[in-house]
């Protein structure tokens, strides 16, 4: 019988391990896993600032057809129904009815029920302002593009930015991790030593005061992973209650920034997102000029009309068998200003002022990007050199801590000196971490400057 129940316990055991592997796998094949390039093409697709832009962008296409609608034939149709309470009277010269001269007798013209159907078709011959209009439509369109490519690159920067958060958050959790299994070691073995007389009390105490202050670094380093993976989900636009995975390491990306001693700076204009906007308003700008012009244009327009009408003491018109009278007409109609008051050639004088603005603004746009390529260029190289400084200064920090540590640990050195060096090491590793993000920002920075995010 306890063999049996042995052998159910281990069936048992086993199946329970079979089923948490299976569950485990599970787990992580439906986790998501994103590079820093997917990341940034999902929320080109999900972010709440590109979506926004998106809907903006539909619109302005369908404010096209809205202009284009309007040159297009224009029907329309009417019908009435009417009942004359009061017929209205006429006064006829008598003599016509064999009356006395000199007298009037008075006559009602019209039947009590009257009814008419017309329908009446326009359409525009020659109008400036619809063909200005079609000019400007495409160019809102154009704009609305433009706006969305922005918010595009803003995304993607951002994306960039809370990717390289993570990473930096993740590698700071290991090296303090590092370091607090290390210090408990090191605890453990001072209080040995303090309990067997080889030691002082303040060392074990020294030593436990180093641990609880990496231990607080380290709460505050896990936290801030969690924070980090956050903002990330939230700017790619990601459910935030959903884990994801980072594909790429820190290293796929400081590596080719040390490689390339030498970065492009040619600044290609028209390619720039920046200037492409304020030249799309300068075209804008001309089309409204022409539009304020085209007001002193003739406006011609063709129409034609086609109606029938009746009436009858009937009340019920369409049943009754008295004639339908048609009426038709087909013509031409024009209209043309001539004197507006001077309220139109205001109007142009401002608009012409406007446009010299916008010219003054293209090319204040002009020197800023290409002072913000420079500023950037600087940022990128400075942060190169405090990387590579800051990368050596933690060599060099650890090797000390390492050697004083030893030396600790054989007796040689106090644990105040122990716990100055590990705090310069922790003060040099931060200042490391540090110069990573601002190396990594820069380079973003740089791209987005060059027009080439």
């Amino acid at each position: 019988m306890k063999q049996q129940m042995k052998n159910i316990l281990q069936i048992a055991s086993i199946l329970l391990l079979v089923f948490s592997s299976w569950s485990l796998k599970a787990q992580t094949e439906n986790l998501t896993k994103f590079s820093l390039q997917e990341a940034q093409n999902y929320a080109l697709e999900n972010s709440f600032m590109v979506k926004g832009n998106d809907y903006d962008l539909k619109v302005a296409k369908k404010k096209v057809w809205e202009a284009i609608s309007t040159g297009l034939p224009q029907v329309k149709a009417s019908a009435d129904y009417t009942k004359n309470l009061d017929i209205a009277v006429s006064l006829l010269p008598a003599e016509i009815f064999g009356g006395t001269a000199g007298e009037y007798t008075p006559v009602k013209f019209g039947q009590t029920y009257a009814s008419s159907a017309t329908i009446n078709v326009d359409q525009k011959i020659f109008d400036g302002s619809y063909i200005v209009g079609l000019g400007a439509a495409k160019v809102f369109v154009q704009l609305s593009q433009n706006t969305k490519i922005k918010s595009e690159i803003e995304v993607k920067d951002l994306v960039a930015q809370a990717y390289y958060n993570v990473l930096i958050a993740r590698e700071n959790y290991k090296t303090i991790e590092e370091n607090v299994t290390i210090t408990k070691k090191t605890h453990f073995e001072t209080k040995a030593y303090y309990e067997n007389g080889f030691r002082e009390e303040l060392d074990v105490d020294q030593v436990m005061l180093m641990l609880k202050r990496s231990e607080n670094q380290l709460s505050d380093a896990k936290r801030a992973i969690s924070n980090s993976l956050i903002m990330l989900k939230f700017t790619m636009g990601y459910d935030i209650e959903k884990k994801i995975e980072l594909k790429n390491d820190l290293e796929a990306f400081i590596n080719p920034l040390l490689i390339s001693k030498t970065e492009s700076t040619e600044l290609d204009l028209e390619n720039h997102i920046d200037y492409r906007i304020v030249s799309t308003q300068l075209n804008a700008q001309k089309l409204i000029i022409r539009n304020e012009q085209s007001g002193y244009l003739p406006n011609l327009s063709a129409f034609y009309n086609y109606g029938k009408n009746t009436s009858t003491d009937a009340s019920n018109v369409y049943k009754s068998n008295v004639p339908w009278f048609k009426s038709s007409m087909i013509g031409l109609k024009m209209s043309m200003p001539i004197f507006t008051g001077f309220n139109r050639r205001s109007k142009i004088k401002q608009e012409k002022i406007n446009y010299k603005k916008i010219e003054d603004l293209k090319y204040n746009t002009e020197q800023s990007l290409k002072k913000d390529l420079s500023i950037s260029y600087n940022s990128l190289m400075n942060a190169k050199d405090n990387y590579e400084n800051d990368l050596k200064g933690l060599e060099i920090a650890k090797r000390i801590y390492d050697r004083t540590l030893v030396k600790f640990n054989e007796g040689v050195s106090t644990s105040t000196e122990l716990s100055n060096n590990e705090q310069q090491y922790l003060n040099s590793h931060s200042a490391y971490i540090g110069s990573t993000l601002q190396l990594l920002n820069s380079k973003v920075a740089f791209d987005k400057a060059l027009g080439k995010l």
